[in-house]
């Protein structure tokens, strides 16, 4: 654990606060809630400002602009301003949030009073079907959007869901900003990596009728996005010993080794009994698993639309109907040249090879018997999101309010996925109809070498052929399947509100059903055919699809679709810069591809419904201790959930269900110990459930080596016990510095687990009868395979051990008032949140949190006059962990923590039109992705596994209110 130091931003924060002492008595007479500027990233603060001072429990809210104006064109760019959020990003935009180093699915995100799902596509290489619980910002246009609330601390009326934080969302409403208005705007922006022009539009009307009793807002946004990532990978090193107890072709003592190699006596997990263990060095240093080139290009087309209609037909009396709906168009094409250490270390010989000063890892070298490869991808992907919300406020008397909603949101994410590998003609193929070309040219397909040398995140890389020249590669078996997760959640809820003088009363009463449906297709037999002709290999049956001249219309250069490729990560000189990849259209037209057939034994089919029906009462009441204003806010929430999971097993429909139920009480209370001085208190029990994809009842089962694989209905909730304790000084108008320390016991996170052991009763019998090889009842029997009686490798997820999580948050936010005239309208943000945890993986290995930045930080300066305004805004985070323990052995995965920098500007030329500049990775931040080598090799290394760029985006729009 490291230690927390004082850090400059700190001290910075708190100087900015000493030479305002004596104004804040001065502006203490004036109330906090009003606000002097509007329509500014200033009044946004101020705002969001009110909302956090007079809020009961522990929130955090980021407000409009203006309408139709977020002041961040992302969602979760916005939210990372909030004090103990991290975002994740994907294709240079941000995706998930970690709120106090929890990550994205322990918080739950609401849209106008509902839970609403959210499923999309990866953009780059750590993306991937979102079938958990996680919320996707990126679906969303920002300008739909009118006001965001993060509640950090739970209470009674909050519903449940949210062990990290409840993200709130809210639309526009017409009676939010009576009478007529209008507003219409658009911008162009350009990626210095692309070059392409990425157009954004956006307008909304709204207008009131009937002395404000009627209103009607609708709103429309699109956008288009062209995004380009760059960049260089290992996907991991490993070793060939780590690699299934593989070895080296040739020994020690035939290769040319630079450098001493590390004993074996240091590697503290290996038996010199065990004879898989050999006494060749080479076969326990680490090497790249597939040193190659990454190629990502993506097409984004986002739109979405609102409507809000509201009545008022008494005083006591009011109706809303909210309508939202989203759709995002996602085509990415990916591609990557690489050569093949993973699975082939058993045919590769090393020449020559350079190591590091320890001895561990091999830096440089040179090998034959490497097959190259050309991975073309491509995920072309169409998610619509639509929710309707029918809501109504009744004033049954002067103090007795009755809050009815009923909701309705549902997803689609619909994702064909391509991908096509062309692979070095090899000279041992001797048939003539697949001509040896390399051997005729007097080159080695199989040659390699690479060298970090000069760069240790980039390598040089050279090969034995021309990687340029399409009649060097032949086609071999593509991968093609399509997703489509469909998901629906169906709201009701009613909230009675006993308004008394100095207190009031809430219960309430609420009911979820939440489905997901995944369906994975694959391509409808027999309608694939061969791209180009089949030739034999001369070696038994063995054919191959090579490259002739007259099918190199089927293949291109990265070249002329990724312009530039390269430049943004600062490659050395060796380093190659292009190669033949697929025509994605005119390869898929060759292969017949695009018509599929659900396949209903795929573990990824499966279909799991939840129901949830919850109570609560909650007190809330205003009074004094000690002559101090107190404000107790104290809840009691009981839920109850059942699930009901549905899979295959063998071919077989697997049915399973569970069923559980809570009691989450909750505590806030907020003193006043002086003028503007505030101390919080919260203690909460609270849960979030496990993802509805973990809990499918789905059976993969391969008898033949006893392995089975197995979704868990029964999996229990995550609990904790949360404590915050917040000190905040509300020391000028607009004003805050403050400190807040949480702290929570978590009870259980869940792990996938692999245990040997006799199957369950439940299990036993959906295996007997998926698989009757197994039973011994069935004729089909098999006595020399495993039965299911015995012992079967379970992998499953399971509730394994919990966790204390502690830590605090640092901020602070001021208009420098101060300042004399002529530096009038300078002011300042920044926070500063330390988080620490650890918790037990399998294997009993211990670590942080998946996601868990330690330190992670943002600030931002802003200048703001009537006529014109700018600021610049720092993000950053430590490195954070991704996996552990991580593929191939590895002791970890984890990303660098960036640090970002964004920068906007606005210029009112009249007082309704506006021009804003908007300026995205000012410094073109780089990502990196790293792995700590195997536990074999001591598990603490940095060895890249990606680094990528996406550049840096400059948006200049206009907009027009009315």
């Amino acid at each position: 654990m490291s230690k927390f130091t004082l850090n400059p931003l700190v001290l910075a924060m708190a100087a900015c606060v000493l030479p305002t002492h004596g104004y804040a008595q001065e502006a203490s007479d004036g109330a906090l809630e009003e606000i002097v500027v509007t329509g500014s990233f200033r009044a946004s603060l101020a705002n969001a400002l009110n909302t956090k001072r007079t809020s009961a429990n522990n929130v955090d809210a980021i407000v409009a602009e203006d309408m139709g104006k977020m002041p961040d064109l992302n969602l979760a760019e916005s939210l990372q301003r909030v004090p103990g959020v991290a975002i994740t990003r994907e294709g240079g935009e941000g995706r998930n949030i970690t709120v106090r180093g929890l990550g994205p699915s322990f918080s739950a995100t609401t849209l106008n009073g509902m839970e609403v799902p959210s499923s999309t596509g990866g953009l780059d290489s750590s993306g991937g079907v979102n079938r958990g619980r996680s919320f996707d910002f990126n679906v969303f246009a920002s300008e739909l959007f009118n006001k965001i609330i993060l509640n950090k601390s739970a209470k009674g009326s909050l519903e449940e869901g949210g062990l990290a934080s409840t993200v709130e969302l809210y639309s526009a409403k017409p009676f939010d900003n009576p009478g007529a208005h209008a507003v219409i705007g658009g911008s162009m922006a350009v990626d210095n990596l692309t070059g392409e022009d990425d157009p954004r539009v956006v307008g909304m009307f709204s207008n009131t009728f009937a002395d404000d009793n009627i209103g009607v807002l609708v709103s429309f946004a699109q956008s288009e996005r062209n995004i380009r990532q760059e960049g260089f990978g290992t996907v991991r090193y490993t070793s060939a010993f780590d690699n299934s107890n593989r070895s080296f072709v040739g020994n020690d003592s035939t290769v040319d080794i630079t450098g001493t190699p590390n004993p074996l006596a240091n590697y503290p997990d290996l038996d010199p009994t065990d004879p898989k263990v050999t006494n060749e060095s080479l076969d326990y240093m680490l090497f790249p698993r597939l040193p190659r080139m990454d190629s990502f290009n993506t097409d984004q087309k986002r739109t979405g639309i609102t409507g809000s209609f509201q009545f008022r037909p008494t005083d006591r009396m009011e109706f809303t109907l909210d309508y939202l709906k989203s759709d995002l168009k996602t085509d990415v094409s990916s591609y990557n040249f690489f050569a093949q250490f993973r699975n082939t270390f058993g045919s590769i010989t090393p020449t020559s090879i350079v190591l590091d000063d320890a001895g561990r890892v091999a830096i440089a070298g040179e090998f034959t018997g490497v097959t190259p490869r050309v991975e073309s991808r491509g995920q072309f992907s169409d998610t619509e999101f639509e929710q309707v919300v029918l809501s109504g406020k009744f004033d049954l008397t002067d103090n007795l309010k009755l809050d009815l909603m009923f909701g309705n949101a549902s997803v689609v994410h619909d994702e064909e996925q391509y991908r096509f590998n062309l692979d070095a003609l090899n000279a041992s193929y001797t048939n003539a109809a697949a001509p040896t070309r390399q051997a005729i040219n007097g080159m080695n397909p199989t040659y390699f070498s690479y060298d970090f040398r000069k760069n240790s995140d980039i390598a040089e890389m050279s090969y034995g052929f021309d990687i340029n020249n399409p009649l060097n590669y032949h086609f071999t078996a593509p991968t093609i399947r399509k997703d489509i997760v469909e998901r629906e959640n169906d709201t009701f809820r009613a909230d009675l509100t006993w308004d008394l003088e100095e207190s009031s009363i809430k219960t309430g009463f609420i009911w979820n059903e939440r489905n997901i449906t995944s369906e994975r297709h694959d391509p409808t037999e027999g309608s694939l055919t061969d791209p180009v002709a089949r030739v034999s290999t001369g070696s038994g049956t063995s054919t191959i699809m090579p490259i002739t001249s007259a099918t190199t219309s089927l293949v291109t250069n990265l070249s002329r679709v990724s312009k530039g490729y390269g430049d943004a990560i600062n490659p050395p000189a060796g380093f190659p810069t292009d190669f033949v990849i697929n025509d994605f259209a005119a390869t898929k037209a060759a292969y017949n591809a695009g018509s599929f057939t659900l396949n209903p034994n795929d573990p990824s089919t499966f279909d799991v419904t939840e129901n949830t029906t919850g109570a609560y009462a909650e007190y809330t009441r205003n009074m004094e201790l000690a002559g101090m204003p107190l404000m107790v806010n104290a809840g009691l929430r009981y839920v109850e959930t059942e699930v009901e999971s549905l899979g295959v097993a063998g071919g077989v429909a697997s049915k399973r269900s569970s069923d559980y139920a809570e009691w989450l009480p909750s505590l806030n209370a907020t003193l006043e110990v002086v003028e503007d001085f505030l101390i919080r208190f919260s203690a909460n029990r609270n849960l979030s459930r496990p993802n509805l994809s973990s809990m499918t009842a789905t059976v993969n089962a391969t008898p033949i080596n006893g392995n089975i694989s197995v979704g868990n209905p029964g999996l229990d909730p995550i609990i904790a016990d949360a404590v915050d304790v917040g000190f905040e000084w509300y020391f000028a108008e607009e004003s805050v510095v403050g400190i807040t320390f949480f702290h929570k016991d978590i009870d259980s996170f869940i792990l996938n687990s692999t245990v040997s052991g006799v199957l369950p009763a439940d299990l036993k019998a959906i295996i007997g009868t998926a698989y009757p090889q197994t039973n011994p009842a069935s004729p089909s029997f098999d006595p020399n395979g495993v039965s299911m009686n015995d012992e079967w490798n379970i992998s499953t997820p399971i509730n394994g051990e919990g966790a204390k999580l502690n830590g605090y948050e640092i901020s602070y936010q001021q208009p420098f008032s101060f300042l004399p005239s002529a530096l009038e309208g300078f002011g300042m943000f920044a926070n500063y949140t330390y988080v620490d945890s650890e918790i037990t993986y399998p294997g009993d290995i211990k670590g942080p949190l998946s996601g868990l930045s330690e330190n992670s930080y943002n600030y931002g300066i802003y200048f703001e006059r009537e006529q014109f305004g700018a600021r610049v805004v720092v993000n950053g985070r430590d490195d954070y962990v991704t996996a552990l323990p991580g593929s191939d052995r590895n002791y970890s995965e984890n990303t660098s923590g960036p640090t970002r920098i964004d920068m906007s500007a606005f210029y009112n030329i009249t007082d309704n039109v506006k021009v804003n500049l908007e300026i995205i990775n000012l410094t073109e931040e780089d990502e990196r992705l790293y792995t700590t080598g195997p536990v074999s090799s001591g598990g603490d290394l940095n060895l890249v596994r990606e680094i990528n760029n996406t550049g840096r985006e400059i948006s200049l729009g206009i907009r027009a209110t009315f």
